[in-house]
């Protein structure tokens, strides 16, 4: 074996376990940082033309759960775009830096212009309740998500 190739093949260990260490860190990174809580809520018109609204709360951060509450989400349309409300309380005395995230689905449940929007920071001060709204992006938003997830400062 030449000393270029113990080289290349030092380099190669080095390079590979370089890329699991970065693919490890990452992955810690991305589970810390977007579990979160999900709400959603979708309209439609019933038999008797009444509209039904379905809301539905998926919790993927149990800690963040204990600390703050969806209390409710409505809509409206600005002209013919959708508007999302959304009530959060905090239950806790601390304060919570937050992000949240809206994305925006048509009648077929298809997302309308994904990773589109970005994360808006908000901090909700201790048994603090605050509204978030998110206007769609166009008018074929007939349901929304909100992505709700904690903001570290590390």
């Amino acid at each position: 074996m030449s000393s270029h190739t113990k080289v290349t093949s030092k380099h190669t260990k080095l390079n590979y376990y370089g890329f699991i260490i970065i693919l490890m860190a990452l992955s810690f990174i991305g589970c810390s940082t977007t579990a979160g809580i999900e709400g959603s809520l979708s309209a439609t018109t019933g038999q008797d033309g009444q509209t039904v609204y379905r809301k539905n709360v998926i919790i993927h951060n149990d800690s963040l759960a204990r600390n703050i509450q969806l209390v409710d989400m409505k809509s409206d349309f600005v002209g013919n775009l959708l508007r999302a409300h959304v009530f959060l309380l905090n239950k806790d005395n601390d304060t919570l830096n937050l992000q949240f995230k809206f994305s925006w689905f048509d009648e077929g449940g298809r997302e309308l212009d994904p990773d589109t929007d970005a994360w808006t920071p908000v901090i909700l001060y201790g048994n603090e309740s605050k509204s978030l709204q998110g206007v769609a992006p166009n008018p074929n938003a007939k349901e929304f998500k909100i992505k709700i997830r904690e903001l570290h400062n590390d």
